[in-house]
């Protein structure tokens, strides 16, 4: 058995959780698919409603989520002000506390997404999500009070590509990234 020592971070008392390209594309996303669902993950958070805005660490403070290190915050009522599509996004970090004064903006929890870039070699990906609750069976309570199953029926539909602009493959120093998602209502 083989173990490395963790290094540990001297320069600011931070603690902070990242979740890195890998582990966004591989894990489920409880509650659809935004990126402030992967909060779920960091140790300490509670989640306190359905957007960001109601997760909290131990229940006090506003957060603030930044994405590409600018703020993604709505300044009229504190709340997030974007839906980042998961497709786009490379990395979350996490902050919870003791974090540097450029964070300076709110006391709870500070959320800073990075999205993906282009490479040398162009990629894409394209995806289906459903989600219909004709698949589902009755919950026990339901069953037991005669209440049907609950409709859910949702179709998120996306894509995403990226590549060099000039010659794939060549000494670019110009990407590009682009995704899209549709969330058509019914």
């Amino acid at each position: 058995v083989t173990a490395e020592t963790p290094l540990i971070q001297a320069q600011s008392g931070e603690r902070s959780f990242a979740v890195s390209t890998a582990q966004i594309e591989s894990l489920p996303l409880a509650g659809g698919r935004n990126f402030t669902a992967l909060l779920q993950l960091v140790p300490g958070v509670t989640l306190g409603g359905a957007s960001a805005g109601g997760t909290r660490l131990g229940g006090v403070g506003q957060n603030n989520i930044m994405m590409d290190g600018i703020s993604a915050m709505d300044t009229g009522n504190n709340g997030i002000m974007l839906n980042m599509n998961v497709e786009s996004i490379a990395e979350v970090r996490v902050l919870t506390q003791g974090y540097q004064a450029e964070f300076g903006r709110s006391s709870g929890i500070q959320i800073t997404a990075v999205t993906k870039s282009g490479t040398n070699r162009f990629r894409g990906s394209a995806y289906d999500y459903k989600i219909n609750s004709d698949w589902n069976e009755n919950s026990w309570v339901n069953s037991a009070n005669g209440a049907p199953t609950p409709v859910n029926k949702r179709d998120i539909d996306g894509y995403s590509i990226g590549g060099p602009v000039g010659k794939p493959g060549g000494d670019n120093k110009l990407f590009f990234y682009y995704s899209h998602e549709f969330r058509p209502t019914n």
